[in-house]
């Protein structure tokens, strides 16, 4: 089953004794909390923040290199909803202010800070992380999202752009996806607490789930132990992912294996690895025979199943994929066509467009003018 998750802290101070000290009479334990790391210095503090993505900071502000201002406010600019509490000397006042101001949560004299003064931080921390959702699709927003996977051009994509600007900014680095289906009958065993996630209620009983790099193993290792208990659990993951366009891709894969029937396990797991392989993967030049190197089949048997079970040859569903692409990238974006054309793997600006009017009759520049036309009359 699921093991509880602990909230994870992050100790930069350049004294060791501190960080010793820290470490030895805190009970982290009380407050659900561990120590994932130390670091002497606001330089070495961002590298362990970026490697274990702690939901705390506890930092020194006057420190060598790279002070603990500086560390918070790269925090900040990062992971926003990050707990930090300085540490600080009575000369460091007008600094421990600056801190607060870059979004500190509080400051402690060193030298004579009450530990009920940092109990009362951890005890503060504990039961905000605890009741942060980290669904951060409002019920609008979701809607807003719903109707752009259905290909409709609304502002969702603008809506993307700022939450990878800002609460999803974890997701410009390394993340993978998940689409699960009959999560809901296992929400109580999984617990993400002390991780960047973030779920998107999709369907009856379907999931989004988009985890960090560092949860992805317990996360696919506990899945693969509830599925025994639960005959119902089904997923499919891709990964690893980096940044917006990475997540429009596996959404546009997990929404196509969905559509095949609505059900993940009507169809053969080495089918959807191929639809992911190929959603991943569209802005390069792909065969069939990688494809089935991918998954590890057969040319000629991955080609027979595909048709049969998904209705289209591997050629005909990249093409029509390539299209779908395509199409949302012209109507939602400012990308120019070269770039368009890049990202669905036709390196060729001119091939793009000739390909493009051979399958809807417009060459895309006039296809894009006329979604505008389009948006603009339906205002």
């Amino acid at each position: 089953m699921m093991s509880k998750a602990c909230i994870k802290v992050l100790l930069v101070d350049d004294e060791p004794i501190v960080r010793r000290g820290l470490r030895a009479t805190v009970n982290w334990e009380k407050y659900g909390m561990t120590v994932v790391a130390e670091a002497s210095n606001g330089k070495r503090g961002w590298e362990e923040f970026l490697a274990h993505r702690p939901d705390v900071v506890i930092t020194d502000i006057v420190m060598p290199e790279e002070s603990g201002l500086e560390l918070s406010r790269k925090i900040k600019a990062q992971a926003p909803k990050t707990k930090i509490l300085l540490l600080s000397c009575h000369k460091d006042f007008e600094f421990a202010q600056e801190g607060i101001n870059l979004g500190a949560s509080g400051y402690l004299l060193k030298t004579v800070f009450d530990d009920k003064e940092l109990e009362y931080f951890l005890s503060t921390f504990q039961k905000e992380i605890a009741g942060t959702s980290k669904n951060f699709l409002t019920d609008g927003l979701n809607e807003s999202f719903l109707l752009w996977l259905s290909g409709y051009n609304n502002n969702f994509e603008q809506k993307l752009d700022e939450l990878f600007n800002g609460e999803w900014g974890w997701m410009n680095h390394k993340f993978y996806a998940f689409f699960i289906q009959n999560m809901p009958s296992m929400a109580q065993e999984i617990d993400l607490q002390s991780f960047n996630y973030i779920t998107i209620s999709f369907g009856k009983n379907l999931t989004f789930l988009f985890v960090d790099e560092s949860y992805h193993p317990t996360l696919l290792a506990n899945l693969t132990e509830e599925r025994v208990a639960l005959q119902d659990l089904n997923w499919i993951h891709a990964g690893p992912l980096i940044g917006k366009q990475d997540w429009i891709k596996s959404v546009m894969a997990f929404h196509h294996a969905q559509q095949q029937d609505g059900m993940l396990h009507q169809y053969p797991s080495v089918l959807l690895q191929a639809v992911e392989h190929i959603m991943r993967n569209l802005s390069e030049p792909m065969t069939v025979s990688d494809i089935a190197e991918a998954v590890g089949m057969s040319r000629s048997h991955l080609s027979t199943l595909f048709k049969k079970k998904i209705g289209d040859s591997i050629h005909s569903f990249i093409e029509k994929k390539q299209l779908h692409l395509a199409k949302q990238l012209l109507k939602g974006t400012k990308l120019t066509i070269q770039e368009i054309g890049e990202q669905i793997g036709i390196q060729d600006a001119k091939y793009f467009s000739k390909w493009f009017k051979r399958c809807t009759g417009l060459p895309p520049s006039n296809y894009r003018i006329q979604q505008k036309g389009d948006e603009r009359l339906t205002i």
